[in-house]
């Protein structure tokens, strides 16, 4: 048996209580946890997988997808099961996510998987996002997923003689526009709430990046701020322009929306790729993006990543897991599917990336600042809290005073344990 998808989350904590009371390391097994269950995610996480078994096919791999809220569902369960000392082997997340099991000592190092060919490989800016602040490496990046994009459907924009905006009144003249010709100018899924968070952060890094830089560093603690209202302010009016239905969507299916024109715009980040393509769509001539006003020189970087956690079962397979999962072979074949682009640089792009992929990849390569996104580069603590505010100030009141109020609060209260510089990259 190569690979395990398990269906339920009680099967799947019930089994590893199983293995854990075996008391032995068993290298023939390798449990992972992740939240990607779309079509997209499936075969790219899939691919990574095919790669591990190609190198080592005796290992029977059980994976532990868990859906739901862009990952929260699943750090719950995470969560749940260190606390219980039942670690899987490994399991995915955003960067700052795994700060507090570092805090509490739940992580194990993984400066080996690090070796000096792994470094000159990989982007200085990726490398940092995968050390904790003791300087060691507690993780090995899955691919690098551009934040913040805008999505349109090309035919949707050439039917009503649309063109890309360069400054925040021509896109309001666009959400006016297809408004009146009875078209949704933003598709928003936001049943697990993130997707409306997302647009906002994406609307503070059209601030200018010395404000993201503030943003992320805990610096916004005034509820009059300008630069918080005007997001705010921006995000609300954005809802006038939105599917009625949104509330009852998830992120795949509102893009799925622009995919059949029944909308004209997506902000998400690359991950939209992925099912673009499965939908049957190419870039350029179906799709194509555009970057909100005031983020054309700032590539968000947002990466999933995977790590070892102290008490694992079968830590020496996990190691093997993270090994191979940095290897070019690994991120390419995840990265293909999934709509990403590799993070190493030295990772062949062959036929399988689309063309989408590949402009990503060069406007990586020429932008003038990396940001990292706000799940990889603020704690989870303060994202959770940050995504309720939205869902209730903004998503349910419409109230961005009243938002700004409680973002300013939520950033003085909170402890930042890392201090970003976005200065121009090197």
């Amino acid at each position: 048996m190569k690979k395990v998808a398990v269906g339920t989350f009680l099967v799947l904590f019930c089994g590893g209580l199983a293995l854990a009371g075996l008391g032995q390391e068993k290298p023939s097994i390798l449990e992972i946890y992740h939240w990607w269950t779309s079509g997209s995610e499936k075969a790219a996480i899939e691919a990574a997988i095919d790669v591990f078994l190609s190198k080592y096919p005796d290992v029977t791999v059980i994976q532990s997808p868990v859906a739901g809220g862009g990952g929260i569902t699943m750090r719950q369960v995470i969560h749940t099961l260190m606390l219980a000392g039942e670690a899987p082997d490994s399991f995915q997340s955003y960067p700052f996510g795994l700060v507090p099991y570092w805090q509490a000592g739940m992580l194990q190092p993984i400066d080996e998987v690090w070796t000096e060919e792994v470094r000159a490989n990989i982007p200085d800016v990726v490398e940092d996002m995968c050390k904790m602040p003791d300087g060691h490496y507690y993780a090995v990046p899955l691919g690098i997923q551009q934040a913040g994009v805008v999505f349109y459907n090309k035919h949707v924009f050439e039917k009503y003689g649309l063109q890309e905006p360069r400054t925040w009144e021509e896109f309001w003249q666009i959400c006016e526009t297809l408004k009146a010709n009875g078209v949704d100018a933003i598709a928003l899924g936001d049943r697990n709430a993130w997707p409306l968070t997302y647009i906002f952060r994406t609307l503070v890094a059209a601030e200018g990046i010395e404000y993201y830089e503030a943003f992320i560093n805990g610096q916004i603690t005034a509820p009059n701020d300008a630069g918080l209202l005007d997001a705010l302010n921006k995000l609300n009016r954005m809802l006038d322009y939105v599917n009625s239905d949104h509330a009852a969507l998830t992120w795949d299916q509102a893009v799925a929306l622009v995919a059949k024109g029944e909308a004209a715009m997506n902000i998400m980040g690359e991950c939209a790729v992925g099912e673009l393509l499965i939908a049957g769509l190419d870039y350029p001539e179906d799709f194509d993006v555009f970057f909100l006003p005031g983020t054309e020189d700032i590539y968000g970087v947002s990466l999933d990543v995977f790590c070892l956690p102290k008490g694992a079962k079968h830590p020496e397979t996990a190691l093997k897991w993270l090994k191979v999962l940095v290897t070019p072979e690994a991120q390419a074949a995840f990265a293909a599917p999934k709509g990403f682009i590799p993070a190493r640089t030295d990772a062949v792009l062959g036929p399988e990336f689309s063309d989408y992929q590949r402009a990503s990849m060069e406007r990586f390569k020429s932008v003038k600042y990396y940001r990292p996104g706000m799940w990889s580069g603020t704690p989870p603590a303060f994202m959770t809290q940050l995504t309720d505010i939205i869902a209730d100030k903004i998503g349910l009141q419409r109230n961005p005073a009243a938002a700004a109020a409680a973002i300013a609060e939520l950033q003085a209260s909170t402890e930042w344990p890392i201090t970003w510089d976005l200065g121009p990259k090197g």
